[in-house]
């Protein structure tokens, strides 16, 4: 069975939610005279509707841009391995392996262990521990020659800019600015809907309820996406970690180490 993407499940929980809140409207709240108070009424829902759509769009788009910077940031410290690995080939053959091997061991950890750890929100030790151990090792190796110095260099920089990219993937971990303005969101959506239910007329109850569906459906739409971008570990647009998973295999393919 193929599962159905959470974006549509927003969006119709948001129209069945409003579609009954319509019919509660429609049985218990007394018309109001729209002659008298339409006026008001529109003046008042355009403003509402104005900022809550200004709120949304601007926490989708903001929602995206830290979602693409998160998987550029994933991206690079893969690419950040592979420069290592790269770059140990200037290095005595000892000295070599055990750097692939390292690289190897942490890209394996990462796509096996650590990703699934992540939809939980933790991350592993294990590879916490590969990466000191190649650290360690590449701080702590005495170059023998001018190209060996140059590349301990250009390795500890790799080494930087690897532990850099890491730690702003495990520091998204902690965030908690969703679970703050989700609230927020939710209040402003039900405020929406309440002004709509306003406009009640009887027996214009099909007409009203398609339009109110159709609102709540624009409404749902966006705080799912604002959840899923929020979430880029465990929603449906999760962020997969292909830049290890092709390192393991050229790491494989070219060299000696399995």
């Amino acid at each position: 069975m193929i599962p159905i993407p959470s974006i549509y499940l927003w969006s119709a929980g948001s129209a069945l939610f409003a579609f009954i809140g319509m019919l509660i409207a429609h049985q218990f709240v007394k018309p109001i005279n729209l002659t008298e108070n339409q006026a008001a009424l529109d003046a008042t829902l355009n403003i509402v509707g104005t900022l809550v759509s200004i709120l949304l769009g601007l926490l989708v788009a903001s929602s995206l841009n830290n979602y693409q910077a998160l998987e550029a940031a994933v991206d690079a410290e893969a690419t950040s391995v592979a420069e290592v690995c790269r770059l140990s080939f200037g290095l005595p053959t000892d000295q070599r392996r055990e750097i692939l091997t390292t690289c190897l061991n942490y890209c394996d950890q990462v796509i096996s262990e650590e990703w699934p750890q992540m939809t939980k929100g933790h991350v592993s030790e294990k590879v916490y521990t590969c990466y000191g151990k190649l650290l360690r090792n590449i701080v702590s190796f005495n170059p023998k020659t001018n190209g060996e110095t140059n590349v301990q260099s250009a390795l500890i920089s790799a080494m930087q800019s690897w532990g850099d990219y890491r730690r702003q993937r495990i520091l998204w971990l902690d965030k908690s600015w969703d679970r703050n303005l989700m609230p927020v969101l939710l209040m402003c959506t039900f405020i929406v809907l309440i002004f709509a239910y306003l406009y009640v007329r009887r027996g214009s109850i099909v007409l009203h309820s398609f339009l109110i569906c159709f609102v709540a459906t624009a409404l749902g739409a966006n705080l799912g996406l604002i959840f899923m971008l929020g979430h880029p570990f465990s929603s449906d647009w999760q962020i997969q970690p292909k830049g290890f998973e092709l390192n393991s295999q050229l790491i494989r393919k070219y060299t000696d180490i399995h």
